[in-house]
């Protein structure tokens, strides 16, 4: 990719997150490129272009955003959402082939990061910290030592679906009542989201652990970034193994007595890393330089303690200025 202006193309244009990173990616000199199912996505109204496209599971959805990219000339593509990680990821040579570099891992390892259960299973091979975690067909009373356990989907983000059982009884009703579950060990501790950008060769460029002080719905709403040097080695190993390249993040907790357990790895760029962004850490300007064919600055180590907090922002239009969000801008 030459040293052109970027123009980038982020999906989920109506998710909770979309304003900052569309803001510090046209910081950065990027023209930003919005797509989204829904006509009134936020990021329309902040995006430099935008598409309205059909849902991740219409036919016509890969179609439509390669179609985009070769209209807007999309130099680079940041797939937001887990739904279609495995579909871009399969498809990255007919984006190449229309000038695209699509930043995302292969689909192998995608689908690893996907499902809970091979994620479990690959840390156990691979011989890190991670809890108990069983099928829900697998499930029995004595499956656990301890009670209250998580109850969850094998594949899913976010909180939705994610149930505490108290009780053997409570984690079976559970198991059948959320289709394709897992139950996992509850740890206990403080919940870490670890920001990461692996470089082509699938090492560690940079790594930003932050803490995760509250969660909405699943999303983080407090937050506050926190050095753990015993996150480094593990990440690398996971990293390095499963081959996974671009922005990731992932999910763990640290006990009282230091110890760490894995509990899941994410293939994209977590909706908060803009925290890790405004404490120092150069990780859009790291997306850019890969996306660009570079190698990003190197960034390893403590960053400023920062803390942030998150709250609803309005946006008032004229009605008539409704009427552009139902297709793209000229």
């Amino acid at each position: 990719m030459s040293e052109q202006r970027c123009t980038l193309l982020r999906t989920a244009a109506g998710s909770t997150n979309t304003v900052t990173q569309y803001r510090a990616f046209q910081a950065l000199g990027c023209r930003v490129v919005g797509a989204d199912c829904e006509p009134l996505s936020v990021g329309f109204h902040f995006a430099d272009a935008f598409r309205v496209v059909p849902r991740v599971a219409d036919p016509a959805y890969l179609a439509a955003i390669l179609e985009l990219c070769r209209q807007e000339g999309v130099t680079l593509f940041l797939p937001a959402l887990d739904e279609e990680l495995e579909l871009f990821s399969r498809h990255q040579e007919a984006f190449l082939a229309a000038g695209t570099r699509v930043l995302v891992s292969d689909p192998g390892a995608v689908a690893t990061c996907l499902d809970k259960l091979l994620t479990y299973r690959y840390f156990q091979e691979a011989g890190l910290p991670t809890p108990r975690t069983v099928a829900a067909e697998a499930f029995r009373k004595d499956s656990f030592a301890a009670y209250p356990v998580i109850v969850k989907p094998r594949a899913g983000r976010g909180s939705t679906g994610v149930h505490l059982a108290r009780t053997p009884e409570e984690a079976a009703f559970f198991c059948r009542y959320v289709e394709g579950a897992v139950v996992q060990e509850r740890l206990e501790g403080v919940e870490y989201t670890i920001d990461v950008l692996a470089g082509m060769d699938s090492e560690v460029v940079i790594l930003s652990p932050r803490q995760r002080l509250a969660t909405d719905s699943g999303i983080s709403s407090k937050g506050v970034t926190h050095w753990v040097e015993a996150l480094v080695a593990p990440v690398r190993t996971m990293v390095k193994g499963l081959g996974l390249v671009g922005p990731l993040n992932i999910q763990c907790f640290v006990g009282p007595d230091g110890a760490v357990g894995f509990t899941e790895i994410n293939a994209r760029m977590a909706g908060t890393a803009i925290l890790s962004q405004a404490a120092g850490v150069p990780y859009f300007e790291g997306i850019l330089a890969l996306g660009r064919g570079g190698r990003p600055e190197s960034w390893v180590r403590p960053c400023e303690p920062l803390v942030m907090f998150r709250h609803w922002e309005e946006i008032f239009l004229k009605a008539r200025d409704f009427a552009p969000l139902a297709g793209a801008r000229p």
